[in-house]
């Protein structure tokens, strides 16, 4: 029997209201539909590169989303972006929202950047909006099983979070990547799995290159310069073109090097509020103070109050209002949370502060 059922996923539209400016998402448009904000009428679709509806709506009021990170560790595996290049773009994102901005989607960011073309960004946008589960997915849950090393009961869980993820939202990560996000299996087994796949023709690596990367078509230059490159001085020349390429590269990526990101959290063995070098993996954090690896996520929920999760991936509702969003903290919320009373740390969710209730802010991307 098959590891990965596939019901039918929920495809949504995004919708921008002109008179108040509102976007959200729905099942269909029509002509003529209300905003449910304003009532105002003349809804217009917004577009959305590659399909990827929840990923244009992300509420990136407080910086880098889940969507974003999504987006990233694609472009990563993909050998679109470097590791630094990958902090870079996070890093000029939340600083862009800093300094009185406005935080672009991060492919914007890493387009603007010159780490990847429009091109390639919008196929990888256009592979993460495919519906999931997929033949793909189930070939990559039966490999991970057959390799064995894993909990099954853990894999089918997480099966089940995909499928429970294909009803209420429009994009749906692959299964290996949700695997490495709940740390049922670490990123480079993922990895190799992934190649494995795509050297049997099948896999979301191999989607995901085909659908980013445009057709090879070589030019009459390019006809010529294959022809000729036995030549000698073609070589000589090539060889003086690439290293001086690589000086200016060299330059330039110095003159472009920013610190690396930031995320908050605090350590449940010495209780500690500490701010630590942004990972998508790696969870519970090494503590700066005393070295154990005890550092949960922070994060807040619609309603201000403040708690921990293991990873920035976790799932973990709220304990004071079950609120099952949360998004990162700022670095000014970081330092009054630090500054308030705090019960003792313990691992796993934990209230940190309870605050006043106010207005709920609009939280992270489903």
């Amino acid at each position: 029997m098959s590891e990965v059922q596939r019901p039918e996923q929920t495809q949504y539209v995004a919708l921008q209201c002109p008179s108040c400016g509102s976007v959200f998402r729905a099942r269909a448009w029509k002509e003529g539909m209300s905003c449910p904000k304003c009532r105002a009428g003349g809804l217009r679709p917004l577009p959305a590169p590659g399909g990827a509806v929840d990923y244009v709506l992300a509420d990136r009021s407080h910086g880098t989303t889940a969507a974003d990170v999504v987006f990233a560790e694609w472009a990563k595996w993909c050998g679109y972006i470097t590791a630094n290049q990958y902090n870079s773009a996070v890093h000029r994102q939340n600083s862009e929202l800093q300094a009185g901005g406005k935080a672009r989607p991060i492919h914007e960011v890493m387009v603007s950047l010159g780490h990847m073309n429009e091109e390639k960004a919008n196929g990888l946008l256009g592979f993460l909006a495919q519906r999931r589960p997929d033949s793909n997915d189930e070939d990559f849950v039966s490999r991970v099983l057959r390799q064995g090393g894993v909990d099954k009961q853990e894999v089918q869980r997480i099966c089940g979070l995909q499928r429970e993820m294909a009803g209420k939202r429009n994009e749906v990560s692959p299964i290996g990547q949700l695997l490495v996000q709940n740390r049922i299996i670490p990123e480079a087994r993922m990895l190799e799995l992934l190649q494995e796949q795509a050297k049997d023709g099948t896999g979301s690596l191999r989607m995901a290159l085909a659908m980013s990367q445009p057709a090879f078509r070589e030019s009459a230059v390019g006809s010529l310069t294959r022809q000729v490159t036995g030549s000698p001085h073609v070589v000589r020349n090539a060889i003086v073109l690439s290293a001086a390429f690589l000086a200016v590269f060299a330059v330039w990526a110095w003159a472009l090097h920013e610190p690396q990101a930031t995320a908050y959290g605090r350590c449940a063995t010495c209780n500690t509020w500490v701010a630590v070098p942004w990972t998508a993996a790696g969870w519970p954090a090494r503590c700066p103070r005393c070295g154990t690896k005890g550092v949960m996520f922070a994060v807040m929920c619609p309603r201000g109050h403040v708690f921990l999760r293991d990873s920035p991936f976790g799932h973990e509702a709220c304990p004071e209002c079950r609120s099952d969003f949360g998004r990162p903290l700022t670095r000014e919320e970081f330092l009054q949370a630090s500054r308030e009373s705090r019960p003792s740390g313990m691992r796993g969710p934990a209230a940190v502060s309870p605050r006043a209730e106010r207005t709920p802010a609009s939280s992270s991307a489903r």
